[in-house]
């Protein structure tokens, strides 16, 4: 019996040893308007904006990045519930580098495919105490899903530097599971298309965000929280207009209460044009 184990083990590394690493390249980068309704916030009611979004994806060789800025109150606008509002812009950088480019193999287990080493960056420019820097680190993958474009995923460990002064400031806190997926759904004998594409950041384990307690609004921390938000496009070319759903639980690692929105849904329309 450990002969034939023995064998197989053998055999599948045998595999993963003539398997050859393919590195591959990419360009994209999106400018967007959005509409944003009944937003959701851990301290605060529901938030109502115009906002800009420029978010990237880039791939070159090893090299595999997704990047994106949020501007708020786009249009200065006296009747948005971000007008002079601080944090005016948010934003999330994830760079990754491919484990079986750095080994030259091909290290996909089933469905699996691509391995990453994972970084990602939380930030904002917040001026009470500091705003928000967070870090996160883990691996990523590329996960093969019949009828999807990509499944991109991650399972991060998070660290705080800067959090609002939240008790989670300085300290590893939980884990965050994020993935994204794209799914052409139509395409018109015209050119336009429908496309299916969405996100879920789902944090759990933290531990310290729970000790979080505000007394002012009544709010508390929790050691969880899920963003799930769904974009349903049509497409033509570099041009696309789009109508969202966001859900959320427990928005930020705070729970609802009377004074804050952290479980409400989110209605968005926007227009889009990608380079």
């Amino acid at each position: 019996m450990k002969k034939k184990i023995l064998i197989i083990i053998m055999l599948c590394f045998s595999q993963l040893v003539m398997a050859k690493y393919e590195p591959w390249n990419y360009n994209m980068v999106q400018v967007s308007l959005f509409q944003g309704n009944n937003a959701a916030d851990g301290t605060r009611e529901n938030v109502d904006d115009i906002y800009l979004e420029m978010e990237g994806f880039h791939r070159y060789k090893l090299l595999d990045l997704y990047w994106f800025n949020d501007f708020f109150d786009i249009l200065n606008s006296g009747s948005s519930d971000m007008h002079g509002v601080k944090p005016s812009i948010y934003g999330e950088i994830n760079p990754r580098i491919s484990l079986d480019g750095l080994l030259g193999k091909d290290l996909s287990i089933g469905r699996f495919n691509e391995w990453f080493l994972s970084y990602q960056l939380d930030y904002d420019n917040g001026d009470y105490k500091g705003g928000l820097r967070r870090h996160q680190v883990g691996i990523g993958n590329y996960f093969d899903l019949e009828g999807f474009d990509y499944v991109r995923m991650n399972l991060f460990a998070r660290y705080a530097t800067k959090s609002y002064g939240k008790p989670n400031e300085g300290k590893w806190d939980g884990y965050l599971f994020n993935i994204a997926y794209l799914a052409p759904l139509y395409k018109f004998e015209n050119g336009w298309s429908f496309v299916y594409s969405g996100w879920v950041d789902y944090v759990f384990g933290a531990k310290e965000s729970k000790k979080y307690n505000n007394t002012w609004n009544g709010t508390y921390g929790t050691d969880n929280s899920l963003q799930w938000f769904n974009q349903l496009k049509l497409q033509m070319d570099n041009f696309a207009v789009s109508a969202s759903v966001k859900l959320n639980h427990n928005f930020t690692e705070v729970a609802s209460s009377s004074s804050n929105s952290s479980d409400s849904t989110q209605y968005i329309l926007g227009v889009h044009y990608m380079f």
